[in-house]
């Protein structure tokens, strides 16, 4: 399992998660994440799920390559089209990594969130989860 991954500048890189993650390629999935790192040394990680299945092992691994970029002095940043994937995200806490470019991050990574009701609040235009 390798997902494409492509620098937008000199510190920033997308890598594009096109493919189911469960239990069977999970560790795969995050040794191909955390090595994309590394050998980037970028400095925000944009990580763009494109797949409208996104299971609990997924949001494991992104979680642990949240701590693993942190480890490294980066910022993950996750993208999400799809609305099931965002709502996913949401109710997980996988969307309270930053977003990118946010100077208000920290701030808003601290506030407490309140979950809008369901169908209010789980789209937005551009897909950042914020």
């Amino acid at each position: 399992m390798l997902f494409p991954c492509h620098r937008l500048t000199e510190d920033q890189i997308v890598i594009q998660i096109d493919d189911a993650i469960d239990f069977n390629t999970e560790d795969v999935a995050h040794g191909h994440l955390c090595g994309e790192i590394s050998r980037s040394a970028a400095r925000t990680v944009i990580i763009d799920v494109q797949t409208p299945l996104v299971t609990a092992t997924a949001v494991s691994v992104l979680l642990r390559t949240r701590r693993f970029a942190h480890s490294r002095g980066a910022v993950l940043c996750v993208v999400a089209r799809r609305s099931l994937a965002r709502r996913v995200f949401r109710a997980t806490g996988v969307c309270q990594i930053p977003a990118c470019g946010s100077h208000t991050a920290r701030r808003r990574e601290t506030r407490p969130r309140v979950p809008a009701p369901l169908g209010t609040a789980d789209r937005q235009s551009d897909g950042v989860l914020t």
